[in-house]
């Protein structure tokens, strides 16, 4: 049986490294660009107007003077510049993002002036450049404006849009296609009979691949045949990642691990020695990832977070943490069986005495999902590094939630 950290290395080495797609702008958010986007043009692309207010010769004025009497000879807004050139004595009204008129070198602010008629009486005098946005001073056309594998958000998009960029070459988001197995399984809002169960597990898992920026494709659910279960494999495997739920442990209905086999599913390993999740399945066909999963949901949301979520990184070129960070104190000692060699406990918080204080939530079945809803995080353990009684040092790893 293959530790955590051995499980986590085989799962790594045989993800494939992913291949770079071009999407427009509103498909990239998240995404890992996978080349540098060099600016095809000057930002700003030309010299305009920071403020309202009116485009001066400042050598028609002396800095800080007031009182100046120019005549108005045309107007410019965003969009629509003035066609005039500026000569000795004159002004041009102009608004915030208008281009700056040939021969103005400042904009005097318009709460600055007073205007009567053509006329305008500058009380404050701009110095050369003042409100004036220069051509590129954001970003020189042939720069660099975004290196190759940062993560595209809302502002590294408008950065794209504004330099017209209507596609981008990026880590395309994986196809996770998702199938729950189960007799006993029920859709949500049906009537139950007896020894049904609603499906939970179909939701979560999909919830999770979503939030870990994967699309989702659902499997429905297939009944603990191997035929049916066959079938539905089958379907999944033209997806980049595939995950089975349930059926992988050794009932008598356990299913799973044969249907992939007969699909042609190369088994890499199956079972991991944790608590919850050990009867973890592992394998591959091509460049799809097979993974089954446990039927609890417990196991299921472990599972998924500490062996599923890095290799849909890896696929998505994004850089993995394990999220294990926040320094903690054990409020109360937990006691562990030695019968997994690393635990995985849920806690939530309980105060502060100059350190986080956390403590185990009350239930640690794998069938309680409850508990993770009350979680504030969870941590790892190792077995043989007991025993940890209240005071012990922890590393949390957070559940990001609103109360």
């Amino acid at each position: 049986m293959l530790t955590y950290e051995q499980a986590i290395e085989r799962i790594l080495k045989a993800t494939p490294a992913p291949r770079a797609v071009r999407v427009t702008l509103d498909e990239a958010l998240g995404l890992v660009l996978a080349r540098p986007i060099v600016a095809r043009c000057d930002l700003p692309l030309f010299d305009h107007a920071a403020v309202d207010g009116y485009a001066v010769r400042c050598a028609d004025g002396i800095a800080d003077a007031a009182g100046v009497t120019l005549r108005v000879v045309g107007c410019a807004s965003a969009g629509t510049p003035s066609q005039r050139r500026l000569r000795a004595g004159q002004a041009a009204r102009i608004l915030t993002g208008a281009v700056i008129p040939r021969g103005a070198d400042g904009v005097v602010m318009q709460e600055h002036v007073q205007r009567s008629g053509d006329q305008v009486i500058v009380n404050r005098w701009p110095q050369p450049g003042q409100h004036i946005r220069r051509r590129g001073e954001d970003l020189r056309r042939g720069a660099q404006a975004l290196e190759a594998g940062r993560r595209l958000r809302a502002q590294e998009l408008g950065l794209l849009a504004s330099l017209g960029a209507r596609a981008v070459p990026v880590y395309p988001r994986p196809t996770v296609a998702v199938l729950v197995t189960g007799d006993e399984l029920k859709s949500q809002g049906g009537r139950l009979r007896a020894g049904q169960i609603y499906d939970s597990n179909g939701p979560l898992l999909t919830a999770l691949a979503q939030q870990a920026g994967a699309r989702v494709v659902r499997l429905g659910r297939a009944r603990d045949l191997l035929s049916a279960v066959s079938a539905r494999l089958t379907q999944g495997l033209t997806a980049d990642l595939l995950l089975v739920c349930g059926g992988v442990s050794v009932g008598d209905k356990d299913v799973v691990r044969q249907a992939a086999k007969a699909c042609g599913v190369k088994e890499l390993f199956w079972k991991v020695d944790i608590k919850p999740g050990m009867p973890l399945f592992f394998g591959k066909r091509g460049r799809t990832l097979v993974f089954g999963l446990p039927g609890n949901p417990v196991s299921v949301f472990v599972t998924f977070e500490e062996f599923v979520k890095p290799a849909l990184f890896r696929l998505m070129k994004r850089a993995w943490q394990d999220g294990y960070t926040q320094q903690a104190t054990l409020a109360s000692g937990v006691q562990v069986s030695t019968t997994r060699r690393t635990h995985f406990i849920r806690v939530r918080n309980v105060g502060r005495n100059g350190r986080l204080l956390v403590e185990p939530v009350h239930g640690q079945g794998s069938h309680q999902l409850r508990t993770l809803v009350e979680a504030d995080g969870w941590i790892r353990m190792a077995a043989g590094q007991r025993p940890w009684p209240a005071g012990t040092p922890v590393v949390v790893k957070r559940e990001e939630h609103d109360r």
